[in-house]
């Protein structure tokens, strides 16, 4: 059986077509590695990482399944290994705001001008990452933001498929130990890219060859997940908010790009 004949049906259709099986599985494969090695460092940035690559090589309607399923079970993962350091006050504070803002964002796709709201928020999210680059240890935010980052997170989860980098803002302003940052964000991750799986099956999004390519992106996103807690290790706390930050920055910028191409 030819090798080309294995490649899923997610990505054909695309520069794919162009491309040997093989090379188009590893360029996929690399872009994955990369993605996951930040979502393991900083608890998001698959989606902002991966999207552009797995553009070029599969429809771009399912890629937000993908990196959903894959969020989801990572993201679970790791908050069931640091279940001790979870923050349950911040999760009481930020769920039931995401779940709104999950709804409403689900609700307002397609009704909204949404390059604007990207560039809003992708200028937001700019700022805040540089201020966070120029002053890396302002004062904590008033605890009554979480439930606005939780709703804000929440719709661009909806419309985007990526709020995590605003609970990840949110966070890292609170006094947590790296460790308890890291399990609540994981858990908000989980929950929200959780809720966005059981969206995409409803809207049948979530057929066997999706779910194939699913299983053929697991070792990858081990990969990116390894590399990045063995980097993780070598990082001081000074060297954790400031790849925070300029992953907020990079985020931010993303997303004026996302704006900009309409």
């Amino acid at each position: 059986m030819p090798f080309d004949t294995l490649l899923p049906a997610a990505l054909h259709g695309t520069l794919a077509d162009q491309l040997p099986a093989p090379a188009a599985l590893a360029f996929a494969a690399l872009a994955l590695v990369a993605a996951y090695a930040i979502f393991a460092l900083v608890g998001f940035g698959s989606a902002m990482v991966a999207s552009g690559p797995l553009a070029a090589v599969m429809p771009v309607p399912r890629i937000i399944p993908l990196l959903a399923l894959l969020d989801c079970a990572g993201a679970a993962g790791r908050g069931w290994r640091q279940r001790r350091h979870i923050d349950r006050a911040q999760l009481l504070r930020l769920v039931p705001a995401m779940a709104l803002g999950q709804a409403l964002g689900i609700a307002l796709l397609g009704r909204l001008p949404g390059h604007w709201l990207a560039a809003a928020l992708g200028l937001f999210i700019l700022a805040y990452g540089l201020w966070g680059l120029w002053q890396p240890r302002p004062p904590a935010l008033l605890l009554r933001w979480g439930g606005v980052c939780g709703v804000i997170g929440g719709i661009f989860g909806g419309l985007f498929g990526s709020g995590g980098f605003l609970y990840a803002a949110y966070l890292s302003r609170q006094p947590l130990e790296r460790e308890v940052f890291r399990a609540t964000q994981a858990v908000l991750m989980a929950l929200s890219t959780g809720l966005r799986v059981i969206l995409c099956a409803l809207a049948g999004l979530l057929d066997p060859s999706l779910l194939l390519l699913a299983l053929l992106a697991v070792p990858p996103m081990l990969l990116g997940t390894w590399l990045g807690h063995h980097l993780d290790l070598r990082l001081s706390p000074e060297r954790f908010l400031r790849l925070l930050n300029g992953t907020l920055a990079a985020a931010g910028l993303g997303l004026l790009a996302r704006a900009a191409l309409g």
